[in-house]
């Protein structure tokens, strides 16, 4: 029987993966490696109890750290996991310091690297994950592309054909899997919330923490909060960075830690609008249908703004306040409800099948 072995480290990867990983149980030896980028697997429990996923087999425990101690880390410490496992491919999913950690140990070895979400493009060479994504895409073996966008970016870089396949996006098949399930949260009432009365923001992107972004970030949230109620599940990257740069979050934003799957598709669902720069809650609120504002300058969901459910509003104070000005007024919710994402199930499937081939090839 195959075997694959798959590396996860943060909850994006979790949840994206969430739906391949039992198929991929079903035909193969699989096994599962949780690095502990974020979290060490006793804090992500929560989010493999609620998605139905077995417990890994092993943890790194790599810990928060700069990118190049976190990477090398994982190189370290994922390298004798592959010496005795023998996996016949690695599967590494994204974006993150894991993806490029999994991928460059399997590749050194001569295992060959399976890259779901392949092919995601911002075109900013500054930020660490769009420097991740283009490393790993030229080291896998199989690309596994969302959309067409995704696709061309691949050919564009002269990556072969035969390495490509075109398969949506497995964040579409995990809201659709758990949608029904979250409706049994109960954190809009923990929360004192009605539905459509709220915004939901994430912050947590190494661009909006630094010390040239995130003050003016504050100053419009602040801003924000005088009108309407936010809710803010706060990302540790970015509690370290308001601690570090002596930030202080107005009194009338709803603070909390960061919440588990199902909470987190309540509180998109019920929201009025989602102010996000997490690439899974752009997907999770195109599903849902609820409208997003984007507070980044670009986006490798590009697919959501062009279908009109979406809007990038930055993150500079001046630009967040037009925008949310605009965007947040009924003409511009209605404008944004009117025109939903395509939604397509079923990426997880095909990357079950094409993972298989790949490795019938060998």
């Amino acid at each position: 029987m195959p075997k694959v072995l798959t590396i996860l480290g943060t909850r994006p990867e979790i949840i994206k993966l969430s739906p391949l990983i039992p198929l991929l149980v079903e035909r193969c030896n699989h096994v599962l490696v949780h690095s502990g980028q974020h979290y060490s697997y006793d804090v992500d429990a929560i989010f493999f109890q609620e998605l139905n996923l077995p417990a890994p087999h092993h943890a790194l425990g790599v810990g928060s750290a700069s990118h190049g101690e976190q990477t090398a880390r994982i190189l370290a410490r994922l390298e004798p996991i592959l010496f005795s496992e023998q996996p016949d491919a690695v599967l590494v999913q994204g974006d993150t310091n894991t993806t490029l950690g999994g991928a460059l140990c399997a590749s050194k070895l001569g295992i060959p690297v399976v890259h779901l979400e392949a092919g995601g493009r911002s075109f900013n060479r500054a930020m660490p994950e769009e420097q991740n994504r283009i490393i790993v895409d030229h080291i896998s073996a199989l690309l596994l592309a969302a959309d067409a966008i995704a696709t061309t970016n691949l050919r564009n870089e002269g990556l072969p054909e035969a390495s490509i396949a075109t398969i949506g996006s497995t964040a579409i098949d995990a809201v659709l899997r758990n949608r029904e399930h979250a409706q049994n949260s109960t954190i809009l009432e923990q929360f004192e919330l009605r539905e459509q009365d709220y915004l939901l923001l994430t912050l947590h992107r190494a661009e909006n923490t630094i010390p040239s972004v995130l003050p003016g970030m504050v100053e419009a949230l602040n801003e924000l909060a005088e009108a309407y109620t936010i809710v803010f599940p706060v990302h540790p990257r970015t509690d370290a960075a308001l601690k570090q740069q002596g930030l202080t979050l107005s009194p009338k934003l709803c603070l909390s830690k960061p919440l588990g799957y199902l909470d987190t598709l309540r509180l998109i669902g019920s929201a009025t609008a989602v102010l996000t720069d997490s690439g899974g809650l752009q997907e999770e609120a195109g599903v849902l249908q609820t409208p997003l504002l984007i507070t980044r300058n670009e986006t490798e969901w590009r697919y959501l703004v062009d279908a009109g459910s979406a809007v990038l509003i930055g993150n500079r104070k001046a630009d967040m306040l037009a925008g949310a000005a605009t965007w947040l007024a009924p003409a511009g919710l209605a404008q944004l409800r009117a025109h939903p994402a395509p939604v397509q199930a079923g990426a997880a499937e095909q990357a079950a099948e094409a993972i298989l081939k790949l490795i019938a090839r060998a």
